[in-house]
């Protein structure tokens, strides 16, 4: 590695190896300059006493720090259960339900989490360091690390989803005031937090375009589970959360027994038993990012069914660009930046009966709308490369570390 490029520490609600979205796509080309750290939110083990914190490298110029928890069980459950009653979500089963939950930082795994990365921090620092937190809870990283640069990458309202720890609210106002430069992932973020933080700067989601449009290569086979399914294959991957509208889910399945609908991701913060269960909906589970291609391929329409609530009133769902890749007819719900970036392009419909008749008319799509529609969307994903997106960021962070050393040295 080169120690004269910057560190920077990601800190993420998110695991490097879970469901692909913003951060990861990010990062993983922030590693072309810079020395990169993942720190994710330690994984929660029941098992032998003993905790352990390792560092491996993912790729060329990032590594991911892992800290598994198991030390002092009685007491981190002891804690950690009157932790969830506060913020509503007593009535879990720990631990499986508390995988990616948004709620181990600054749970009692935290203190061993600081001491761990600051001290790996330390030992291999040599520049300026960046400090690029997701997640408001990760605000105590600022003093303890002393970065030159905090960079806010606002990718969602995590304050809203299901059993948010009530002290997220000032947690980010103190990371708002703090960081250098304030990024939002969509225009609806972005007009929340611009009234906390007037020059926040506007970046939507991106998209492998490369990656997913391997979906149009008629030499990819397709994953096995979809072959055996009856055709049309109504399809959605991304996490299945309160963010999914189940009842819209049930009753558009119910109306289209002859469809498969098929939803591809990890169920998370729901239990398994809410899911509604019909012999034509099909949860294949989480898949590798790189397999997604292949299950794409088998969609004969790509939708977003998510609920109109507080949990997706800021969503910019990154999923909308990578089904356009593979020039997917979409359906989707009135999600307002789903609407607002890709209206001309995604069918929105309300309400089930108006989701099946959206699917209904995607199906029915002739060769000359298709065609339209494939113009448009070759236009939307022009201007909308991660690669674009990351390397925009990668100047405004440029001129800030610049700024920062300039004002250093006149001191």
């Amino acid at each position: 590695m080169d120690d004269a490029q910057p560190d920077l520490v990601c800190l993420s609600h998110l695991w490097w190896d879970s469901v692909w979205q913003r951060p990861q796509q990010l990062l993983s080309r922030l590693a072309r300059h810079y020395r990169v750290l993942w720190v994710e939110e330690p994984h929660i083990e029941i098992g032998l006493p003993g905790d352990s914190f390792e560092v491996t490298e993912e790729r060329s110029n990032l590594s991911v720090a892992r800290l598994v928890y198991r030390g002092d069980a009685a007491t981190f459950w002891q804690q950690l259960r009157a932790r969830l009653d506060r913020t509503g979500a007593g009535g879990l089963a720990l631990p499986e339900d508390l995988r990616e939950a948004s709620l181990l930082f600054g749970s009692p795994a935290q203190e061993r989490l600081e001491r761990e990365v600051r001290a790996y921090v330390a030992s291999r620092r040599r520049g300026p360091l960046v400090l690029w937190p997701y997640t408001p809870a990760a605000v105590p990283f600022i003093d303890l690390l002393q970065p030159e640069l905090v960079v806010y990458d606002v990718m969602d309202d995590l304050r809203a989803f299901k059993y948010a720890p009530p002290e997220l609210a000032g947690q980010e106002e103190e990371l708002l005031a703090r960081a250098d430069l304030v990024f939002a992932g969509g225009p609806s973020l972005h007009d929340a937090t611009r009234g906390r933080r007037p020059d926040v700067h506007l970046f939507p989601s991106g998209v492998d375009q490369q990656h997913f449009a391997r979906a149009l290569d008629e030499e990819l086979s397709l994953a096995p589970p979809s072959c055996a399914l009856p055709r049309p294959i109504i399809g959605f991957f991304g996490v299945i959360d309160e963010r999914i509208d189940l009842a819209l889910l049930a009753r558009a399945a119910a109306a289209r027994p002859a469809w498969s609908w098929v939803l591809i991701g990890p169920v998370v913060k729901i239990e398994e038993r809410m899911l509604p269960r019909l012999p034509n909906l099909h949860y294949l589970g989480k898949q590798d990012y790189l397999d997604l291609p292949a299950y794409l391929k088998a969609f004969d329409v790509a939708t977003m069914p998510f609920a109109l609530n507080e949990a997706t009133r800021s969503i910019s769902p990154t999923k909308t660009l990578e089904y356009m890749a593979a020039h997917k007819p979409i359906v989707s719900t009135a999600i307002r930046d789903v609407v607002a970036l890709y209206g001309t392009v995604v069918r929105i419909a309300e309400g089930a009966e108006g989701f099946v008749a959206a699917v209904q008319a995607a199906l029915d799509e002739g060769p000359r709308e298709r065609e339209r529609r494939a113009r448009q969307e070759r236009a939307l994903l022009r201007r909308s490369s991660w690669d674009h997106v990351a390397a925009r960021m990668h100047a405004l962070v440029q001129d800030a570390l610049a700024r920062k050393g300039a004002e250093r040295g006149v001191g």
